[in-house]
């Protein structure tokens, strides 16, 4: 075996490998959101669904993303909730359209009471969700939740869009491997190696636009 071959083959074994585990990693947690069922409150941990009705809300945090530390794409907002007798009291990630949309500006619930269902995720994967000024805060009016989770309102949308971007993985790493494989042979100037490259512009555009706008 040459050493140009050998090099080739070593490119396409760690593309492989990579692609595999992103997709792998992916997939899982897309399954996981979407086959969470709903607990009974009082035994609901990390991955299980919650049912609640909200009587009121308050935003407590804000995360901004920035692509490559400069480039702002998104931001994430966190709300206290709570039931109306105070039983329920939980960290939610939502949008800033669902709060508009369903609280007032004094923070109480417009006609009946919101009804929830969210996904509990441990807050220690969110890089920016500061916990612990948070509950200082809350502290200060009497108020305390579980610091260690918080209730994502988008995790059907999110199990959806992780198992798109495990696909669209595989689909860049094929891309890839084919386009390399028409420039070893030197037909990648032709009308089907422009349109590899092409489809492999807009594949890896969608992926990044998933990734860096959605999880």
């Amino acid at each position: 075996m040459s050493r140009p071959l050998r090099g080739r083959l070593a490119s396409y074994v760690i593309l492989v490998v990579f692609a595999l585990a992103f997709f792998i990693t992916c997939m899982a947690g897309g399954i996981s959101d979407l086959s969470a069922d709903p607990a009974p409150k009082e035994i609901a941990f990390k991955g299980d669904v919650i049912e609640y009705d909200a009587y009121y809300a308050q935003e407590v945090w804000i995360i901004s993303h920035k692509l490559f530390g400069f480039i702002p794409t998104r931001k994430e907002y966190f709300y206290l909730t709570a039931s109306e007798d105070g039983a329920e009291q939980y960290l939610v990630l939502a949008s800033k359209r669902w709060f508009e949309d369903n609280f007032d500006s004094d923070g109480l619930a417009r006609g009946d009471d919101v009804h929830i269902t969210a996904l509990l995720r441990r807050t220690a994967l969110k890089n920016g969700l500061y916990t612990g000024e948070i509950n200082d805060w809350l502290s200060a009016i009497d108020v305390s939740i579980n610091e260690n989770l918080y209730a994502d309102i988008n995790y059907k949308t999110v199990g959806v869009l992780k198992i798109a971007a495990a696909v669209l993985t595989l689909v860049v790493a094929a891309l890839i491997i084919t386009i390399l494989r028409f420039a070893a042979l030197g037909i990648l100037n032709s009308a089907g190696g422009k349109a590899l490259i092409a489809g492999l512009f807009v594949t890896v555009l969608a992926l990044v636009v998933i990734i860096v706008g959605f999880l």
